[in-house]
């Protein structure tokens, strides 16, 4: 079979890591990440970003622009027998340049695939409104990452990374008020109307 590559993004704390479980789970699909993990265990995925998170622009882009090529090989070749569900992509790559000192949030860009990219066959955007997002942040046992801690204080930039996410043309599901069972009904019930996901391909 040839498998379809759904790709799920939003700001930390939307649900994404609940709703790629459960659509891996529901679709018998292959569960993937960007940055993608690494069978090497003496090379942690984590310390990797951290590291190129503290470098300068043109380093650290490079670093998320590799790993976006390294994501897209690991999904070519998965979607040669399942589905792919990948939990963020090249359209974070894009709406997180939004982060960096010196964005212009007049600044034109081009929301698309690099040519040597495989390009999802559907974006899920999730987004919460803030209040929710911030508790659910603050629920969570562990440490805020930097990028994260920019987006809880600066409106402004928040705004301009959904900008640029919005730019790729996503669905967007607004989780606010929905539990992760009904973020996953309205997920699948949008896949199929598309004609993206059949019935027979549900598990």
């Amino acid at each position: 079979m040839s498998g379809k590559f759904i790709v799920i993004e939003g700001l930390d704390a939307t649900g994404k890591s609940t709703l790629v479980s459960k659509l891996v789970d529901q679709l018998n699909a292959v569960s993937l990440k960007c940055p993608p993990r690494l069978d090497a265990p003496e090379l942690s995925v984590r310390d990797l970003r951290s590291y190129f998170d503290d470098r300068p622009h043109a380093q650290r882009r490079a670093y998320y622009r590799a790993a976006n090529l390294i994501a897209s090989e690991q999904a070519v070749r998965a979607l040669e027998d399942s589905h792919v569900v990948m939990d963020r992509y090249w359209t974070s790559t894009v709406a997180y340049i939004a982060l960096d000192e010196g964005f212009d949030v007049g600044e034109q860009f081009e929301a698309s695939y690099p040519p040597e990219l495989r390009e999802p066959d559907a974006v899920i955007l999730l987004t919460v409104n803030e209040e929710k997002r911030v508790e659910r942040i603050r629920e969570r046992n562990r440490s805020v990452e930097r990028e994260e801690q920019k987006l809880e204080f600066d409106a402004v930039r928040r705004e301009n990374v959904l900008r640029r996410y919005r730019g790729f043309s996503p669905i967007e599901i607004d989780t606010s008020h929905r539990d992760p069972e009904a973020v996953l009904q309205a997920t699948l019930d949008i896949l199929h109307n598309s004609g993206i996901i059949l019935n027979e391909q549900l598990a």
